[in-house]
């Protein structure tokens, strides 16, 4: 609605009759014709002839008493029709609505056509009848896909943008790299986009809709701009061309010139993942029409404030969707307002585009004539020259309207903001955060038809309304108050589920199948291969037009319903398998074949899940082909064997009964076997069981190792082939079995219980987190075993998240605290107070996991890449050379080994000097293997220890030799020196043992995520001796901090005083002493005991001569407390009087 020049002015007095002559016969029909038009116009629903003609700026040709003549017939008409609505003849009636029905509801066109002039009385509006191609439009990205995008238009029209349309060619060289996922990376749901219509061609699948391609090249869009019409303040859409050093080089889709927008004018806080063939916005900052760049400044609050400023001699070719201008109010009119801009244009805002988002009966006197206020422009049509525009608030903002409402919700208080005499309602929908408009056309306000709208609903009352639709640029829903609409099962897409059994109509049929819709006016397809249980080739024949019958959904995929007609699934009773998750073993269901191959079948299920059947699971007879037997499409009954839902994977079979392994070829829980890994998928290691009877077995993740960051390394170098020596069977279904590589389940296997009778209260038993709650922990034995630590007893202190606490598959050594041997339950605690380790198989397992891994990592090289290690022994003295020294420590580098590198921190260099380049020699305290990185030291002590021990006194050396291994013993308590301060565990010193080195966790089973105690380098703390240097240690002194094994917090001090046992408890104690007449054993926190030579044995006639012989120090035995002593020991406070008599440990005596 505009005039670009006094040139375009002048031409308008030519294009005045053939108007003129329009705009007569339009409304110098017969009065039938009129009738229908206007009943039409009661449903809101144009009919399909009713082009609305754009009202046009400029001069118009009628005289004054032409149009007076025109307004009094069109008024004398519209008033007969009011009062001969009742004498309509029924058969009219319905023929009319039908033909209403078949068009597309428009809220734009709430009233009618407009007449052409200087003073329209309606304001324009896009509909799928007056778009053509070559309009401008404004546009919000409903949907980005591979191929194409999604953009909603004005008056709640869609469009479709392919790929190819959505950039101008000249970047496909750019953006090569993405092509395969290109409109992902630089569209988004919600842009606003300006866009040109290319074509409109018809629906073929929808009867009275069309498809509206769209372009979004800059090329087309800004076809007549040049750089002398670029002003500084214009805002400008450019793409991303290439990205340079100092900021990005911009393409405005014409060749004439080009942009640059410096890193610096990119809004910081932006979050724009900057890319070649981004759309950008900017505002012009400086032209330099010599080198032909425009400057640009990306600011999105500077962009969405910009208005366009007065150019003289612009042309509506320069006008874009989104242009913000500055207008003035020129007249009021029946459902809008027309603005005057820039000069030479007009504009016309329909009702739904005005300020007031929710406007009211009085909504005329908000806009006062000259007024001044700030639009944008919605949609351009060049051929008619006219110009719609939107007043509302998001948009103005550059921003689209949010969406606070979902097709198909239901609101009972909604309401009544204006009563639209024969049209419809605007509704104030309580939405939240904040409310949202929708509408509801006179046709969907109730099932009869409503004469009078006024008198039924009154402004302010509230009705309940059904979300029927969204105008995602608008802002604005759509709603139904029928009573039809809030019956059925499916209203929506949304509603629709797989597996759920609707009835149907069938309006179409073809050769691909036929299109089926729901009472909610839903529609779906049922393919050809499900129409029937056998093979269809006339399908007509089978389904009429019109038959209604009873049809499951098979799957929802991005509003795509599609159902079967198979007799078998309609009617199936068995569970429906929509999710790999839904998989569970031993789960019997119906799909049906998609393909046969030699080695098995496929069966898709519902919603696309899909299994496998292999070939030993069809029940076939021998030498029989799986193709003899089924065939495509066949519906099959399956049982789930087993299913790894994280890679989509299900192993299926036909047979319902599992082949059965015999009871000598069964594996017992508990067991060990070997493997051979098969496959490593992403949550678990499947491998090949070595057992007689079963094949295959599955590792989770976290059952690989002990420490959580050794199980998800372990996992990332384990290959196929490797063989795992050593797994412990956790649990045994549908010959699958589940296995664990965790060190302390493996040493503990026999001590592991698999059924309540075997758990006794107060002894400790290793296990694994299966599952955390609020409320506690579930820890998991063998099988199916489960003991419960509620919260309270699950760490010391009291305020603790048990999620941040531990993880499920965390090794833990639990407490037994009570065991129902009614209920079988079994409750337990994880305190470290009461559940430390006595042992270092915590730290153990750590080396020895760590020299696997690198082994692993090695493994391609056949292991050579190790044999650095052999001249890296802990303890000895090594020559290397200074390579840099930083704020941390040393680095030195080695001749024979380059990439080996060795580190000496600030504590460990003893007060010396070194410089780069400079040869030093230095003791090793620790190698890791893994990271190739190896800790040293410059300390004399160590250094003079390698020395000495290797001079030349051999008699010496090997006295020195006996002593130190008489001298330091397992269990020992020593004093030792951390050294160094690792990440999991400390190198510590032991100076009364001339400066051996040794290792200790800072953390245990329990307190792995816990925040760990700080240590200092220089510390001294207090360590037990737990294992002298071997093949098993990884050749290290393995040491317990007495901080691990009696934490000293006070919460650990009163669960010390709180954990009292009982005269008649069972305790597993650890042995620390052997003597000839007792036992000396420790168990619990700092509680010490003895058990006597008569305790032993219940046959006192039979005295074995060496009672003592089969136990060993550092042994865990079960006992039983049967006494206090009364004398206590100086040295270890009291000692606790033991029993490990079978007749004690049964209770048989002790009862008595």
């Amino acid at each position: 609605m505009a005039a670009s020049s006094r040139k375009s002015q002048k031409k308008s007095s030519k294009d005045g009759p053939k108007f003129n002559k329009a705009s007569k016969n339009q409304f110098k029909n017969s009065k039938k014709q009129i009738n229908d038009a206007v009943e039409a116009q009661d449903l809101a629903l144009p009919p399909d002839d009713d082009v609305p003609v754009f009202p046009r700026g400029g001069g118009h040709s009628l005289t004054q008493r032409e149009r007076d003549e025109i307004h009094a017939e069109v008024d004398a008409e519209f008033e007969a029709v009011e009062r001969g609505l009742h004498k309509k003849n029924k058969k009219k009636k319905k023929k009319t609505e039908r033909k209403a029905n078949e068009t597309v509801d428009d809220l734009g066109s709430l009233f009618g056509d407009g007449i052409s002039g200087k003073l329209p009385r309606y304001a324009n509006k896009i509909t799928l009848k007056n778009i053509s191609a070559g309009m401008k439009l404004w546009g919000v990205v409903a949907e980005v896909n591979e191929k194409d995008l999604v953009i909603c238009l004005p008056g709640g029209l869609r469009g479709l943008a392919r790929a190819a349309d959505a950039l101008d060619p000249i970047l496909d060289n750019e953006i090569e790299a993405n092509e395969d996922n290109l409109l992902p990376t630089i569209f988004h749901v919600g842009q606003l986009v300006s866009c040109i219509v290319l074509q409109l061609d018809d629906d073929k699948k929808e009867i009275g809709k069309r498809k509206i391609w769209l372009s979004l090249r800059l090329s087309l869009l800004y076809k007549g701009l040049s750089l002398e019409t670029v002003q500084e303040g214009m805002v400008l859409t450019a793409y991303v061309k290439s990205i340079e050093d100092h900021g990005y080089i911009l393409h405005f889709g014409l060749p004439s010139f080009t942009g640059f927008l410096p890193r610096n004018n990119l809004a910081e806080n932006s979050g724009i993942d900057v890319k070649p063939g981004l759309l950008l916005q900017g505002v012009v900052r400086s032209i330099d029409r010599t080198r032909k760049v425009v400057y640009l400044s990306s600011d999105p609050d500077t962009v969405s404030k910009c208005v366009t400023k007065d150019l003289k001699g612009i042309s509506i070719d320069l006008l874009v969707p989104g242009m913000m201008v500055s207008t003035r109010v020129q007249s009021i009119l029946e459902n809008g307002v027309m603005l005057s801009f820039l000069t030479y244009f007009t504009g016309t805002v329909d009702i739904f585009h005005l300020q007031n988002t929710f406007p009211t009966t009085n909504w005329k006197n908000d806009y006062n004539q000259h007024k001044k206020v700030n639009a944008r422009i919605l949609f351009v049509d060049p051929t008619s020259r006219a110009v719609g525009l939107t007043l509302n608030p998001y948009l103005l903002h550059n921003r689209a309207p949010p969406s606070h409402v979902k097709v198909g919700d239901i609101y009972d208080q909604s309401k009544v903001v204006r009563v639209d005499r024969g049209l419809g309602l605007l509704l104030d929908i309580p939405s939240t955060p904040v409310s949202t408009p929708a509408y509801v056309t006179i046709s969907d306000v109730a099932e009869e038809e409503v004469r009078k709208l006024e008198k039924k609903y009154k402004e302010g009352s509230c009705v309940r309304v059904r979300i029927l639709g969204f105008r995602h640029l608008e802002g604005l829903a759509t709603g139904i108050l029928k009573a039809s609409a809030f019956e059925g099962l499916v209203f929506t897409h949304s509603d629709v589920k797989p597996g759920m059994v609707v009835k149907g109509k069938v309006i179409a049929v073809d050769s691909f199948g036929a299109i089926v819709q729901f009472p909610g006016g839903v529609k779906a397809l049922c393919p050809l291969p499900h129409m029937s249980e056998f093979e269809i080739v006339k399908p007509g024949k089978k389904f009429k037009v019109g038959a209604e019958l009873v049809f499951r959904v098979l799957g929802v995929k991005s509003k795509r319903i599609t159902v079967t007609h198979k007799k078998t699934l309609v009617k199936s009773k068995l569970a429906i398998l929509s999710s790999y998750a839904e998989a569970t073993d031993r789960l019997i269901t119906h799909g049906w074949i998609t393909k046969i191959e030699k080695h098995g079948c496929f069966v898709r299920f519902y919603n696309g899940v899909q299994g496998f059947a292999p070939r030993s699971e069809l029940g076939l007879d021998p030498g029989c082909e799986p193709s003899s037997m089924y065939h495509v499409g066949q519906v099959v009954k399956c049982r789930i064997m087993s299913s790894i839902p994280a890679s989509r994977r299900i192993n299926l079979s036909f047979m319902m009964k599992p082949t059965r392994v015999s009871e000598d070829d069964l594996v017992k829980l508990g067991s060990l076997v070997s493997g051979v890994v098969d496959v490593v998928t992403p949550n678990a290691v499947v491998v090949y069981v070595i057992a007689k009877g079963y094949s295959k077995g599955t590792i989770p993740t976290e059952h690989l190792a002990d420490h959580l960051e050794h199980a998800t390394v372990m996992k990332s170098v384990i290959k196929p082939g490797y063989e795992f020596d050593q797994l412990l069977v956790l649990d045994n279904e549908s010959s699958n079995l589940l296995l664990s590589a965790k060190y302390s389940l493996i040493n503990s296997a026999q001590q592991l219980p698999s059924d309540a009778s075997h758990i006794h209260p107060n002894s400790v038993v290793h296990g694994y987190v299966c599952n955390i709650i609020e409320t506690g922990c579930f820890v998991r034995f063998l099988g199916r075993l489960t003991g419960f630590a509620p919260r309270s007893k699950a760490v010391d202190g009291q305020r603790a998240d048990l999620s941040k606490t531990y993880y499920v598959g965390q090794s833990v050594r639990s407490n037994i605290l009570d065991v129902n041997s009614e209920t079988g339950r079994i409750t337990l605690s994880l305190k470290q107070s009461c559940c430390s380790s006595t042992d270092a198989s915590f730290m153990q397992e750590h080396f020895l996991l760590e020299e696997k891994i690198a082994m692993l990592q090695s493994s391609k090289h056949n292991g050579s890449e190790l044999k650095w290690v052999e001249g890296f022994i802990i303890g000895s003295v090594i020559e290397g050379k200074v390579h840099e020294s930083n704020d941390f420590g040393v680095v030195v580098s080695f001749e024979e080994h380059s990439d080996v590198y060795g580190f000496i921190t600030h504590h460990q260099l003893a007060g010396a000097t070194v410089e780069s380049g400079s040869v030093i020699q230095a003791a090793i305290l620790d190698v890791a293997k893994a990271e190739r990185l190896v800790d040293l030291s410059l300390k004399t002590v160590f250094i003079d220890r390698f020395r000495e021990a290797n001079s030349n006194r051999q008699a010496q050396k090997k006295k020195r030799k006996r002593e130190a291994s008489k001298d330091l013993g397992v269990h020992q308590t020593v004093n030792a020196i951390v050294e160094i301060v690792k990440e999991n565990y400390l190198v510590l010193s032991l100076p009364e043992y001339n400066h051996s080195i040794g290792y200790a966790s800072v953390s245990d089973y329990n307190t792995q995520k816990f925040p760990q105690k700080q240590f200092l380098n220089g510390q001294s703390v207090i360590a037990t001796v737990m294992a002298l240097p071997s093949s098993s240690t990884a050749g290290r002194l393995l040491l317990l901090l007495k901080a691990i094994s009696e934490t000293e917090t006070s919460s650990s001090k009163r669960a010390k005083k709180k954990s009292s046992y009982d005269v008649g408890s069972l305790v597993q104690a650890e042995i620390t002493e052997i003597k000839p007449l007792e036992l000396r054993l420790k168990f619990g926190i700092g509680f010490h005991g003895r058990i006597h030579i008569t305790e032993v044995n219940d046959d006192k006639s039979n005295v074995v001569e060496n009672l003592f012989s089969n136990f060993k120090i550092g042994q865990t035995v079960t006992a039983r407390i049967i006494a206090k002593s009364n004398k206590p020991d100086m040295k270890k406070s009291f000692l606790w009087e033991l029993s490990i008599k079978p007749s004690m440990l049964t209770g048989k005596w002790f009862t008595a």
